[in-house]
C-alpha cells in the first residue's frame, strides 16, 4: 500500500492536526516523557507515518519532474 493511502486510512484531517499539535507541543514543552505510554506510542507511529508520506511526496515529485510531466516544478 502506498504511504499516502495508508496515511489517509489511519488518520482523518482532524485527527492528523490533533496528533501534529500534540507532537509539536510536547517537543516544545518537554512533556513527551510524561505522557502515558500508549499516547507516546501513538504519537511516534503518527510521526513514522507522516515521515513515510513526506518521502513518498518528494519521490513522486522527483519522478514527475524527471519525466517532464510536471509544470514549473515550484510548489
Amino acid at each position: 500500500m502506498r504511504p499516502l493511502d495508508e496515511f489517509l486510512i489511519n488518520y482523518d484531517e482532524e485527527g492528523s492536526r490533533t496528533y501534529l499539535w500534540k507532537l509539536a507541543k510536547s517537543a516544545v514543552t518537554g512533556e513527551f516523557g510524561s505522557l502515558p505510554r500508549r499516547e507516546r506510542t501513538d504519537l511516534m507511529y503518527f510521526y513514522e507515518q507522516l515521515d513515510g508520506l513526506l518521502a513518498d511526496i518528494y519521490k513522486h515529485r522527483k519522478e514527475t519532474a524527471a519525466s517532464g510531466t510536471e509544470g514549473s516544478g515550484n510548489a
